[in-house]
């Protein structure tokens, strides 16, 4: 069959675009990616390769108040071109929804947040502390918006969240689709994120979007620590830059200026894996992911992960097993780096553990699920399939050590 498949913005090396490619290049299914944004040489290589579509006229990546709600009109009389699919799956991180105001195909969503200025209580929070102006005017329109969101939502026949805190979100939200809200992890590519069998070297890896939602200022600041206490490290922080953040990279400069801190920009996956593959260990500082496929891909090349103990990653990250949940604070996470840069031998045994957690995660698993699910809704009135037993995720920390044919077969 032939599918479309919609999200906003693809311009970046992130979570959601890696998401995108393994979906449709795994899929049994022809795609078509529509976006209002694409930056074919700022994101995946692998995108080039694919059906994708930019839509007219196309939206700033900008997350102003101002450039949210022209974004959203603009998406909300859009329609999707004929191109024979079937049904439309929705990327939906906030925007996203507002593309089936439109359409007549019959949708289903992905969702890795709805709006998180409007329905995460941390993001809420550090927008009222470091905007309090537009957190006000956020405070203003956010019911009218939500009222709309919802109305887009009753037009899903079935939506999937990518974790607990992302499904705790939209129920708080009363973002209900017109049948079945089902859990789906993402998934990592065990051959392509693994062990490059470089020697481990003494640094703390920070990895993913650089952007002030990210809190990357705490690893700068466990680095300072560590250096107070008589036991400096090099930091190295590698991820995705666009242009809206390049002030808060500015930032993140002068606050490392007296440390040793190297910025690595736009890295290849080959630079990603080998810095996986030798760092003692990533810290992952976002104060409440929706769920992170950083830690995966870490864990993946054996590397334990400190990690916010909130949100996504208490649901990837088995706590002492392939890493640590942690307070949001300095202390905390400067007392563990301490340790795994002082103690290889005692974290040793965690990155086998690591592995083994991340083969938990499975594009094959996830690709299965969003295909059935697809083809269903697009023969209406077909009933959604329930979820096959050998497709269930192991979420819990008792699992890792009880599912060694999967692991194998991933690995």
């Amino acid at each position: 069959m032939k599918f479309a498949l919609y999200h906003p913005w693809t311009y970046l090396p992130g979570g959601v675009e890696r998401l995108l490619v393994e979906l449709v290049s795994k899929s049994s299914h022809d795609w078509t990616i529509w976006t209002h944004h694409y930056d074919p040489d700022s994101t995946f290589p692998e995108l080039r390769d694919m059906d994708v579509r930019e839509l007219n006229p196309r939206v700033s990546v900008r997350r102003s108040l101002g450039h949210l709600v022209k974004a959203a009109r603009t998406i909300a009389s859009t329609e999707i071109p004929d191109v024979e699919a079937r049904a439309l799956l929705v990327s939906s991180e906030g925007l996203g929804d507002f593309i089936v105001n439109k359409t007549m195909l019959p949708a289903a969503a992905y969702c890795h947040t709805p709006l998180k200025i409007l329905h995460d209580p941390v993001t809420r929070a550090a927008l009222s502390a470091s905007r309090p102006q537009q957190a006000a005017a956020v405070r203003m329109l956010g019911p009218g918006f939500t009222s709309l969101d919802r109305r887009m939502w009753r037009r899903y026949r079935h939506a999937f969240v990518n974790s607990h805190e992302t499904l705790r979100r939209c129920e708080t939200a009363g973002l209900i689709p017109n049948g079945r809200m089902e859990l789906l992890y993402p998934g990592v590519d065990m051959k392509h994120f693994h062990e490059d069998g470089a020697p481990r070297e003494d640094f703390l890896l920070v990895a993913g979007r650089i952007m002030w939602q990210k809190n990357i200022e705490l690893a700068i600041d466990v680095v300072r620590e560590l250096e107070r206490r008589g036991r400096p490290t090099r930091l190295v922080i590698a991820g995705g830059l666009d242009d809206k953040s390049r002030p808060y990279l500015a930032q993140l400069r002068a606050r490392a200026a007296s440390l040793n801190v190297e910025f690595v920009l736009n890295p290849t996956d080959e630079r990603l894996t080998h810095l996986y593959s030798t760092c003692a260990a990533l810290v992952y500082t976002p104060p409440n992911e929706d769920f992170g496929i950083v830690p995966l891909e870490a864990m993946a090349c054996g590397a334990p992960v400190l990690a916010v103990g909130s949100g996504g990653p208490t649901e990837t990250v088995a706590n002492h097993v392939s890493g640590w949940l942690l307070d949001n604070d300095v202390t905390a996470f400067a007392d563990v780096a301490e340790k795994v840069l002082e103690r290889p031998a005692w974290v040793a045994p965690m990155r086998s553990a690591a592995r083994l957690r991340a083969a938990q995660f499975r594009w094959d698993t996830f690709t299965s699920r969003i295909d059935a699910v697809m083809e269903a809704i697009a023969v209406e009135p077909a009933p959604v399939p329930e979820v096959p037993a050998q497709l269930r995720w192991p979420a819990h920390v008792g699992d890792l050590m009880s599912a060694p044919a999967a692991i194998a077969d991933a690995v």
